[in-house]
Parts: C-alpha cells; structure tokens; sequence
C-alpha cells in the first residue's frame, strides 16, 4: 500500500477525523504484515525545500512542495507509536483551532496547550496533488521492485481539487551575472499542455490533469487506485453530479446514493482515474468507541444491556468508514 493525504488549509476542520481513519489503516496493514508507506503532501516546509522540478524552455511550471513519509511499515514499534502519537495531535490540533463547535473552548484548551506545540513546518497550505503524483509515478515502481510487489493499492485522501498548472517557462534573452545561465520566467496560460511519457504525448487540460496521470500511475504499474474524497458537508450537488441519464434516471440514482449516504456514511461513484472512488461525509468520520459505565450496566436489563451492546457495536463499524471499504477493496 501506498497512501497520500493531503494537507492542505481546506482539510482543517476535517483533518482530525481523517487522521484517525489513517490510523486505522495503517494498524490494519501492520497487523497483516502488508508493506506500506504513508506520505502526506504539502506546499510548506519551506526551510527544507528544494527546487522539485528543473525545467527548460517551454516547460510548464508546477508548484514546489514537498512529501513528508509520516508511516512506514520499516518503522520499529515505539518509532511507530510516536509517529501515531504525534500525527493524531496534529490532526486535532488544527481540526480545534480553526474550526468552531458547541464545545470549541474546551477541546481547543486540550489541543492547544497540551506539551505538543505544532512546528511552522507543519502548518497547513495548498494542494499539490498533482505534483505529488509526478512523484509516485517515479516512486511506486521502487517500491515494487524493492519489495518485489505483485499487486499494490494507491490510497488518496483528499477533500478538493488539486492546484493548476503555474504557467510555461520562457526565457527572457537575458544571462545571469555571471554571463552563463539565462533568467527565467513564467508566462500565461496559452499553449498547449503535453506530458511527454515514454514515446507518447499526452494532451492535458487543468480539469484532466489530475485523472490523467493517476491513469499513467495505474497503466504503468498495474495498481489499484482507489481515492477517498471528504466532503465538508453532504449537499446535493456533491452527489447528483456523478448520476446519468436523463433527469428521472438521474433523480432515481441521487435518491439511492443519499440514502446509502446516510446509511454508511459514505458512496462510492466512477470517476476516471480510480478503480473505486468514495465520497465520504467528513463531519461523520471520528472513530466512536464504545463502553458501558458501571450505572449504566448495574440497571439494564438482559434485553437492554443487548440493545447497548448491538448499538455500540454498529457505531464503531460506522466510524471507521476508510478501513471498512478499504478491507473489501483489498480482500
């Protein structure tokens, strides 16, 4: 398994809880000896930044950025526990700080002055998804040869639609001081966009790009790909866009999806790109466990204490709605 999160701005308020089904995966994974390698993607750590791309006449430009490995199946036990420990903090670190609920004061206070202060490097920023799947189409078959991989699943998870192109190189006629290296910039959007991969040319627009290059990912490496997308909150429009057919086809399909929505918390839809893509209500996603305080159980009956026990045990397989789908995509 390879998994990408993203750690942009706009998963704020929705980080804490996609953190969580993280770990959920990565705890399954460890269990059943699956190697697996975990990067989130992010526009800052500017210190550490390197140039991510060297370009030439022409080229067109994307971000630089940079990829964290934040869980690997080669860590030790206690380095695994800490990197839990420490990507769960932050994930309610900023879910609590930017965002407002009933009880924001109290779950602020605990996120904010707790001993696990969050390091400018760590801050939150655009997305550059597209540029990390530049990598991974480098990076996958590394990993398969070294581990000698027969079947691999590429995880997303990702709540929106990843950065555009930047612009095209052109050089300006101009050389550096030191007379040798032309000065370089970037110019507007006209031209066309082309991947060179291998001997084929692949024509691109921004609204294809990031579909495109997961199918590169997939073709080349026999992957399945499969994406979680976190919704904010569940509107119509969030579903009824991926329906076909005529408007009484499509209203019959966006009826089924959102009461399967409301159901299990999440959807799958085709979507170019994937072999299964899920949307899932972000605002459903925290990881629910269940006890039974000792008032509770010293007054129920038989039939009540049943009633608590199968409750309980239908919200905990609710709440973790990555793992759930993810297990049958893998089985």
């Amino acid at each position: 398994m390879i998994m990408l999160l993203d750690w942009s701005g706009s998963m704020s308020d929705t980080l804490g809880n996609t953190v969580e089904q993280l770990l959920n995966l990565v705890e399954f994974c460890r269990k059943v000896n699956i190697p697996f390698e975990v990067y989130f993607f992010t526009s800052e750590r500017r210190e550490k930044a390197k140039k991510s791309f060297n370009y030439k006449d022409g080229d067109w430009m994307f971000d630089d950025f940079n990829l964290v490995n934040c869980f690997s199946h080669r860590m030790k036990k206690q380095e695994f526990e800490q990197a839990c420990m420490y990507m769960y903090h932050f994930g309610k670190y900023f879910t609590h700080n930017y965002t407002y609920t009933k009880n924001w004061n109290e779950k602020a206070q605990m996120y904010r002055y707790d001993s696990f202060g969050c390091p400018s490097s760590l801050y939150l920023g655009n997305t550059p998804l597209n540029e990390a799947l530049v990598y991974m189409d480098k990076l996958i078959p590394l990993f398969k040869q070294k581990y000698n991989i027969e079947k691999l699943t590429f995880i997303t998870l990702t709540d929106g639609g990843a950065n555009c192109f930047r612009g095209y190189i052109k050089s300006t006629g101009m050389l550096d001081d030191y007379g040798q290296i032309e000065n370089r910039k970037y110019v507007g959007y006209d031209g066309v966009k082309v991947i060179n991969h291998g001997k084929k040319k692949i024509v691109l627009t921004d609204e294809t790009l990031t579909s495109k290059l997961l199918k590169l990912i997939q073709v080349k490496n026999q992957s399945n790909n499969v994406g979680f997308y976190i919704l904010k909150r569940v509107r119509r429009w969030d579903i009824e866009q991926y329906c076909e057919g005529d408007w009484l086809q499509r209203e019959k399909e966006y009826n089924k999806l959102r009461k399967e929505m409301t159901r299990d918390k999440a959807i799958a839809i085709n979507k170019s790109g994937y072999s299964k893509y899920f949307l899932l209500d972000g605002k459903k996603m925290n990881v629910e466990n269940f006890s039974f305080d000792d008032a509770e159980i010293k007054k129920a009956t038989p039939s009540e204490f049943k009633r608590l026990f199968g409750k309980s045990m239908q919200s905990r397989l609710v709440s973790r709605v990555v793992l759930n789908k993810f297990i049958k995509e893998v089985a």
